[in-house]
């Protein structure tokens, strides 16, 4: 499988990257400051492309429209406080996924992007996220409306632990676990789901055992 990973210096995604390449997948890595990815694969490509201009974006399918599926592990900095930046990134990315007829994307977002988050706790928590959280849902938007066969990752509190391969996953609400989970479990769930269809339409939340 030929991935197209959007996000490839954080986090999720630079874990991912790492995965499928262990995987045997092929992994084309969009970022802004490619000398930030730092990592050498034959099946791995890396462009340079900044998904706030149409023209990066647009780019990246010039010549490789070949992708079998997008995974995107992009964030931003604006923190708690307003913003749109997910909503103009994923505006530039799924029309070109929509132009070149691929149809598979995962989109990472976070715990309570569903109003999943119960008690007063939760509802404490969105409130705080409120922002953030109103960005991924118009993010999720554009990717609905391009008709796409997305999966939405709905993480509890992340952390920087090693991969273990061990997790909860929830469609509805969230997991009964310890309410946190690694980066790279994270991206081992969104790798498993690239590989299999049976996740395509859903919303998974993920927390560490």
């Amino acid at each position: 499988m030929h991935i197209l990973v959007l996000g490839a210096t954080g986090g999720v995604g630079r874990s991912l990257v790492e995965q499928a390449l262990a995987n045997g997948d092929e992994v084309t890595a969009a970022v802004r400051t490619p000398e930030k990815l730092n990592l050498q694969h034959p099946n791995l490509h890396i462009q340079r492309c900044d998904a706030f201009k149409a023209a990066d974006v647009a780019a990246l399918f010039t010549d490789n429209s070949h992708y079998d599926a997008v995974a995107s592990a992009l964030n931003t900095n604006q923190g708690v406080k307003p913003g749109n930046d997910l909503q103009r990134m994923l505006s530039n990315i799924a029309p070109q996924l929509q132009k070149h007829r691929i149809k598979r994307i995962i989109y990472c977002a976070s715990a309570g992007v569903d109003n999943e988050l119960e008690g007063k706790r939760g509802q404490a928590a969105m409130e705080f996220l409120r922002h953030p959280l109103a960005d991924h849902r118009a993010a999720i938007e554009q990717i609905r409306a391009a008709g796409l066969d997305a999966t939405i990752v709905r993480p509890l509190g992340l952390t920087h632990d090693a991969l273990s391969g061990h997790y909860i996953e929830a469609a509805q609400g969230i997991p009964a676990g310890n309410g946190r989970i690694a980066r790279a479990d994270v991206a081992h769930f969104i790798l498993k789901a690239l590989h299999n269809d049976a996740y395509i339409g859903q919303s998974i939340a993920l927390s560490g055992v």
